[in-house]
């Protein structure tokens, strides 16, 4: 069972899993989270990766506070049946599942395979699903109502707007802020809480190592004048999934320094 975790921070006494978080804006929020007193088990599919995003956590962790790993591919149902039992052996309770799980390429729409087109929407939207599902039935059984209980979806500002080439991406992506909606409303009665995140564009690894050129000039566009960070996405996610937004539901939570805005 789990070990003694701190009393300090915004999230103290709050047990919480990530997806996709070995890395980028998953491995931000899971950072965000354990600075914020939260337990936290971190899942991606690549465990190497996760063995050196946990030492990354542990560097921020109080002493005694857990930040465990977990194995995952969305897209697989009995590994994430694997991902939830383990959770389920190693906190005592799921207060917090954020759903970074996912991906996203430019492939313009003429060129667009149904391969390609099956995949995103495998990953993205019911993976998604599975993971929020399964998520969402631990919190709604609690015996506790009044214990936070908060689903995270990691949506996109390409939902709200149109870039060629994301045709299958910001599908995926505008599914699921319905999801968060439809979602919110069942589950308000079983005080369980299920909010989006919005980021814009934003400086992770990934994104400066792709094309950095590319990603100056788009980041110069953005209002704020400058790109977000994964600092900005775990800010905005610890809050709205900390007791302090008991009253927030079915929101989506547009973190882009203005981008969506033109």
């Amino acid at each position: 069972m789990s070990r003694e975790i701190g009393n300090q921070g915004a999230l103290a006494g709050q047990y919480v899993l990530v997806t996709g978080a070995s890395e980028g804006i998953g491995l931000g929020i899971a950072k965000g989270m354990v600075e914020a007193g939260a337990a936290v088990m971190i899942a991606a599919r690549r465990r190497p990766q996760l063995e050196v995003a946990r030492k990354e956590l542990l560097e921020l962790a109080a002493p005694g506070q857990q930040v465990e790993i977990a194995e995952v591919d969305i897209r697989d149902p009995e590994s994430v049946c694997a991902m939830f039992e383990l959770a389920d052996r190693t906190f005592p309770t799921l207060n917090i599942f954020v759903a970074n799980a996912g991906s996203g390429s430019m492939v313009p729409f003429l060129e667009m395979t149904e391969q390609v087109w099956t995949n995103t929407i495998d990953l993205n939207l019911t993976g998604t699903f599975r993971c929020c599902h399964q998520a969402a039935t631990r919190m709604a059984a609690r015996e506790d109502k009044s214990e936070n209980a908060a689903i995270l979806v990691l949506s996109s500002v390409r939902a709200l707007g149109t870039r060629p080439g994301t045709i299958h991406y910001a599908t995926t992506k505008a599914g699921l802020n319905q999801f968060v909606r439809v979602a919110a409303y069942e589950l308000a009665e079983r005080g369980v809480r299920v909010n989006a995140l919005s980021p814009g564009i934003t400086a992770t690894p990934m994104a400066l190592e792709r094309n950095p050129e590319v990603f100056e000039r788009m980041a110069a566009t953005v209002p704020l004048g400058r790109a977000g960070s994964v600092e900005d996405m775990a800010a905005a996610a610890v809050f709205v999934c900390s007791p302090s937004a008991k009253f927030i539901t079915g929101t989506n939570q547009i973190v882009d320094g203005g981008e969506s805005l033109y």
